[in-house]
């Protein structure tokens, strides 16, 4: 008599499974990962080290400490990482204008607090905080691109 039992795969999770961990915190892996890639970005800046992608990846890492801060999970004051944000991006527009890339040691210190907490949240922090906190960077970077063509169109007919 043939087996009609139906088998999961074991390297897959069952959906069920999946939604029990969005209320647990990130595997310790994937949190090590993000802190250590946040980590490294810190230090090359530290040490002069500045280009957009460092600036990029470091403002994301602020974008989503805020917004897991506003939504309740942060010890950190919201102001602050507005502030780190604010900077990050007055150092982007300052390469653009100039094409110098200078990190003043005021900002490097806002973010050392800033990545510290990021690393925190990692740890503590419900996945589904995350999920949500990504999809919100993901939103503000589809609008920042969205007004970057707008500005550049707006450019090319005033040419």
């Amino acid at each position: 008599m043939p087996n009609k039992k139906s088998y999961r795969s074991l390297r897959q999770p069952s959906a069920g499974a999946h939604a029990k961990s969005l209320f647990l915190p990130m595997p310790r892996k994937e949190a090590t990962d993000l802190a250590l890639r946040a980590r490294i970005a810190l230090e090359r800046l530290r040490h002069g080290e500045a280009d957009r992608a460092l600036i990029n990846l470091v403002s994301q890492v602020a974008i989503i400490a805020s917004f897991i801060t506003r939504a309740g999970h942060g010890k950190l004051d919201i102001g602050d990482i507005d502030r780190v944000e604010r900077d990050l991006g007055e150092v982007l527009n300052e390469a653009d204008r100039t094409g110098v890339w200078s990190v003043p040691e005021a900002l490097i210190e806002g973010l050392t607090v800033v990545v510290n907490e990021y690393d925190r949240l990692l740890c503590v922090t419900r996945m589904e905080v995350f999920v949500r906190a990504s999809d919100h960077l993901e939103k503000r970077a589809d609008l920042a691109a969205r007004e970057t063509r707008t500005n550049s169109s707006h450019l090319q007919v005033a040419r």
